[in-house]
């Protein structure tokens, strides 16, 4: 199994590069959860610990078009 030890953190403000599962990576007010973002959303804040948040994709998707 491959292991990527550079992982990319993202943080609030980027817009998210791939659609996916995203572990979400507090500063020591609460543990690490997962959320699911859409292509070229921004990543968001935390209520709590405001723009210090990180995200890590851990399972990339795949968006339907909507289109044709």
């Amino acid at each position: 199994m491959a292991s990527d030890s550079s992982k990319t953190l993202c943080r609030p403000g980027d817009l998210v590069p791939k659609a996916g599962i995203y572990r979400v990576l507090h500063q020591n007010h609460r543990d690490p959860h997962e959320v699911s973002l859409k292509l070229n959303d921004s990543f968001p804040p935390c209520q709590h610990c405001g723009a210090e948040v990180r995200f890590e994709l851990i399972l990339p998707t795949q968006e339907k078009d909507g289109g044709h």
